[in-house]
């Protein structure tokens, strides 16, 4: 899978930039074999990150996430949560349907 990992207007060090790879292959991974590719873009918004999410599984998802200052891990974390959430539910659709 092909994962673009940008910043707005912040430095995205190493730890992070493997951090994102690692979770989102394994996330993304546990649900559909084949990923496309996923793009991840972290932002600063006063005293808050903010992360956006997109995964291009054959259909696109997207989710945000943000945490208070310091915590640009955690915005990333709940984001891909809700990214991880979306990938069961339309792998339940697709399961259900056959």
């Amino acid at each position: 899978m092909k994962i673009a990992v940008t910043g707005h207007q912040i430095d995205i060090g190493d730890a992070l930039r493997v951090h994102v790879e690692e979770r989102l292959e394994r996330g993304v991974s546990k649900y559909f074999a084949d990923p496309i590719e996923a793009h991840v873009k972290f932002s600063r918004e006063g005293e808050q990150f903010r992360t956006h999410v997109s995964v291009h599984v054959g259909k696109d998802l997207f989710a945000e996430g943000r945490a208070d200052d310091a915590e640009i891990y955690a915005s990333f974390n709940a984001a891909a949560e809700h990214v991880e959430k979306q990938l069961r539910r339309n792998k339940r659709k697709l399961r259900d349907h056959h």
